[in-house]
């Protein structure tokens, strides 16, 4: 942490941490201190998963090396009456996808807890204007988009298109592509892979599963596609392509859509 209060994350990111936590980095409490719990999953008044953002206490620094690089840190923990994955395997599958693409190793497992890198950015379904029912109604909110915006989106989706298929030609699926786990970073400005609990491997899947399961990866990055080519009109590349031929199965009624791109790359 340097004197302003600027402290790393990940290889690629850093944030300005609070005065009011700027100690507890040079002097750890003995247990992680909960900056902001991100998410909690309960039923009835009973836990399940808590998901937070914590700094690395004594503890943790002398379990987890990487916390002394990184104490400001991503804490995921399962508590003991829930039914969830396997740490060590998420452990594992993160660190297998951060050789093929920029998301940052894993830094920790136990059997009930899992750390990594924190990103600061926000989910991309969260700065997408889409998503609404019923699906044709997507169409309007796409022709109100200022062409900046849709632009912006249109290449941030394709990053995160290209990332997905180089997971696959490596023989690796995410396993639960929504959109809540793109992580738009702004600084630098990109798209970062989130949540590889799911994630399989080529090679524990039959050829049936391993396509359904690509294409179950790249289903909702297709529909937001086209709901920004009706905003731009028609686009080249990889991703335009799959989500023409992909029409039929993306949407009800895929003529509507394929008019609304057409009639925007008309004078």
């Amino acid at each position: 942490m340097n004197s302003e209060g600027w402290i790393a994350v990940s290889p690629r990111h850093h944030v300005r941490l609070a005065q009011e936590y700027q100690h507890l980095i040079l002097k750890p409490p003995g247990r992680d201190f909960v900056v902001r719990t991100l998410a909690l999953r309960k039923v009835g008044d009973m836990p399940l998963m808590s998901a937070e953002l914590v700094i690395a206490g004594t503890e943790t620094r002398r379990e987890y090396p990487a916390t002394e690089v990184y104490p400001l840190h991503f804490r995921k923990t399962y508590f003991p009456a829930s039914l969830h994955g396997d740490p060590q395997v998420e452990f594992q599958r993160q660190m297998r996808a951060s050789e093929w693409l920029t998301v940052p190793p894993p830094i920790g497992w136990s059997p009930l807890s899992f750390r990594s890198c924190f990103l600061p950015g926000k989910p991309f379904n969260r700065i997408s204007p889409f998503g609404i029912e019923p699906e044709e109604q997507n169409i309007q909110v796409a022709l109100e988009q200022p062409l900046a915006a849709a632009a912006g989106l249109w290449h941030l989706l394709d990053a995160a298109y290209g990332q997905i298929t180089t997971l696959h030609n490596a023989g690796f699926s995410h396993g639960d592509m929504e959109l809540h786990n793109l992580i738009v970073c702004p600084s630098p400005l990109e798209v970062q892979l989130i949540d590889f609990e799911n994630a399989k491997e080529r090679n524990e899947l039959s050829d049936a599963q391993w396509t359904k399961a690509c294409d179950a990866d790249l289903r909702l990055i297709l529909r937001e596609a086209v709901y920004l080519k009706c905003a731009l009109g028609e686009q080249s590349g990889a991703m335009s392509e799959a989500a023409e031929a992909r029409m039929e199965s993306l949407f009800q009624n895929p003529n509507r859509f394929r008019r609304a791109i057409l009639r925007q790359g008309s004078l």
